[in-house]
């Protein structure tokens, strides 16, 4: 392989990681020059694999609409921690749960903490493939990580050998949230990996339960992992608009909304 091919697979795979990689990063994380990064990046573009602006590159919209973690955090966090405290409530002692990656469901885990600390639920088993969630709540209940690839951006483990893993377990319950959610789309993610994982914990789960924050209806990413016709409940905010609120439950779809 030629040099600059190496340089570019490289850039490739960093680009996928982190969803954009800027001149500086490229220039200090790889040890080449700004002239040789602007080439590379020149490159990249010029095969549609992504889109130079300001002294970045990223991802082009046609991709997926990229997640990152540190990004969905800061978003709407009074909202997800309403529903995340809602959801606790559905919680009861001696529950195996499943825990996705999400950041609404990050907020559960921490509400479950607290819970668990104020023994209002106890002896409660934890699946989950987030790494965040294992920090959360290791010390509080026994936790148990599906394993697989780590990805970066979303602080998570997938693939094969996570689908795997998830496939012998038995969960009373399963915690997810969604990227979003139309009448046509269903609910949905922005990848493949993201909706496997998504699709086996609810077929292994007992019930099923979305976090949803109201600003996720209308929206759509890229791949539907349910219609909602196999789901329990959808917990949601007040906001959520009134054609939200009726054409949900015209899909059949049990809402549970939190009050202000």
């Amino acid at each position: 392989m030629k040099k600059t091919e190496a340089g570019e697979n490289i850039l490739l795979k960093e680009l996928q990681l982190n969803g954009c990689i800027t001149l500086k990063e490229a220039t200090r994380k790889f040890g080449i020059s700004e002239a040789t990064a602007r080439r590379l990046f020149t490159r990249i573009e010029s095969k549609g694999l992504g889109i130079r602006s300001h002294g970045k590159i990223s991802l082009p919209d046609s991709t997926y609409n990229f997640y990152r973690y540190e990004a969905s955090e800061e978003l709407y966090v009074k909202e997800k921690k309403q529903i995340a405290e809602e959801a606790v409530k559905l919680i009861k002692n001696g529950d195996a749960i499943f825990l996705d990656s999400g950041t609404t469901v990050c907020l559960f885990s921490m509400a479950l903490a607290e819970a668990l600390r104020q023994k209002n639920v106890q002896n409660i088993k934890v699946f989950t493939n987030s790494y965040m969630i294992i920090n959360i709540l290791n010390d509080l209940a026994e936790v148990v990580l599906i394993g697989g690839t780590y990805r970066p951006n979303r602080k998570d483990f997938c693939g094969y050998m996570a689908e795997k893993a998830m496939k012998d377990c038995h969960f009373d319950k399963c915690i997810l949230g969604t990227d979003g959610y139309n009448v046509i789309s269903g609910f949905t993610t922005t990848d493949f990996e993201s909706a496997k994982i998504c699709e086996t914990a609810i077929e292994r789960a007992d019930n099923s339960i979305i976090l949803m924050d109201s600003h996720k209806y209308k929206k759509a990413a890229v791949i539907c992992f349910t219609k909602g016709d196999n789901i329990s409940v959808v917990i949601t905010d007040s906001k959520l608009p009134e054609d939200g609120v009726k054409a949900m439950k015209q899909a059949g779809i049990n809402l549970r909304i939190v009050k202000k």
